[in-house]
């Protein structure tokens, strides 16, 4: 596959290096899509350094003037080609933040998703915002084809929980928060795919529930980031406790 520029596999998990846009559509059909995706950010916290649900830095574009820093994919691209990596009877969670919501739903709808739910994690620790401080993400769950009970109907729309890094990455999600849209839309031995794997928590929340894993990153540090962590849990799988 040329737009691949480089593959690691490790156990049961295939990361790709890559733009994810060109790679998707020659892969394997996946059964679940969990992924931090790629979003606008508003410059209104720090004055230095921003970036996006895949890692895009922005520094040299952020003003704390308030306005949009821009996605690097677009919305209806992004769900379109989503859509399509997914088997049929797939659910798939894309996280938003609050100004991204309404768009990103509505390139979901266009694409042919159906809408099941918005969740919310409270991460606990606020990000500067002059509009009130933020500390809640959001991310979409979203089906396609026949829609399916999860397997914990007992779940909440809200997570609440902080996070710990242990990577450099600027938007590093909580691996627990990974595990719980994977544990409750899948079934061992089931494909996750994370498009957008950033430091692959999604990776290491998949393996630790018995599921496969395909991930695809587009910047090589983070690339590499993500080879390592899931390396590391592999030599001590005691690191795997981190999902649950």
């Amino acid at each position: 596959m040329s737009h691949i520029k480089r593959l690691q596999t490790i156990g049961n998990c295939q990361l790709i290096l890559g733009d994810a846009m060109k790679i998707m559509p020659k892969l394997q059909k996946a059964d679940l899509i969990v992924s931090d995706v790629p979003y606008a950010l508003t410059t209104g916290g720090p004055s230095k350094g921003v970036g996006t649900m895949s890692g895009i830095f922005s520094a040299e574009r952020y003003t704390n003037d308030g306005q949009i820093v821009a996605a690097t994919v677009p919305f209806p691209e992004m769900m379109t080609t989503l859509y399509a990596a997914l088997s049929d009877d797939a659910d798939c969670y894309v996280m938003a933040n609050d100004k991204n919501v309404h768009p990103l739903t509505q390139a979901a709808l266009d694409a042919g998703f159906q809408f099941h739910n918005l969740l919310v994690w409270d991460k606990v620790s606020p990000t500067a915002n002059r509009w009130y401080m933020k500390n809640l993400e959001f991310t979409l769950y979203l089906w396609k084809g026949k829609a399916r009970t999860i397997n914990d109907p007992s779940s909440k729309q809200l997570l609440r929980g902080g996070i710990d890094k242990v990577t450099g990455h600027p938007t590093e999600k909580p691996v627990y928060l990974m595990a719980e849209y994977i544990r409750n839309s899948s079934q061992p031995g089931d494909l996750v795919l994370d498009p957008f794997m950033g430091s692959g928590s999604t990776a290491l929340a998949a393996l630790n529930l018995g599921r496969k894993f395909i991930g695809i990153e587009i910047h090589e540090p983070f690339f590499d980031m993500a080879v390592a962590r899931v390396a590391a849990a592999y030599d001590k799988p005691d690191m795997f406790s981190e999902a649950i």
